[in-house]
């Protein structure tokens, strides 16, 4: 699947059509219930394809979420036959990044009790994260900028 072209595509574009309905894929309307000003998003899920897609207010796709383990229900994706780079270590995408002269930001966290390790390519039209995690590539987001 090549997924840096999706990015950006409008929900009711051919591409993103045929990507929900050949996967049985609901769209979530997600809606500012608490009147906090909040924008309005919507959510797409497969599972079996270990995605999860978010449209802004506009219904435009801004991030892809990629599982690379089983969690939330989450089958790892496939990406032998993708557009996107995978790594098994975060030096590793470093030293793409410095042969490839990709601009990177980096750091460290806790969220949930959970450590992340992770590492961002920042092109100028999109960005793709890298998220380490118990010694392996755990997520991989990409998102329009």
């Amino acid at each position: 699947m090549k997924y840096l072209p999706l990015l950006d595509q409008s929900l009711k574009s051919d591409d993103i059509i045929d990507l929900l309905e050949v996967h049985d894929i609901d769209v979530i309307y997600d809606f500012d219930r608490l009147h906090e000003n909040i924008p309005d998003q919507y959510w797409a899920a497969c599972h079996a394809l270990g995605i999860q897609m978010k449209f802004d207010q506009n219904q435009i796709l801004k991030t892809i979420f990629i599982h690379l383990t089983n969690v939330d229900g989450f089958t790892p994706a496939d990406l032998l036959d993708s557009d996107i780079s995978v790594f098994t270590s975060k030096q590793k995408v470093r030293n793409y990044a410095l042969e490839n002269n990709i601009e990177t930001t980096e750091g460290q966290t806790s969220f949930f009790g959970e450590e992340h390790d992770w590492i961002r390519f920042d092109y100028p039209d999109y960005k793709i994260h890298y998220d380490f995690g118990d010694g392996h590539l755990r997520k991989i987001s990409l998102n329009v900028t």
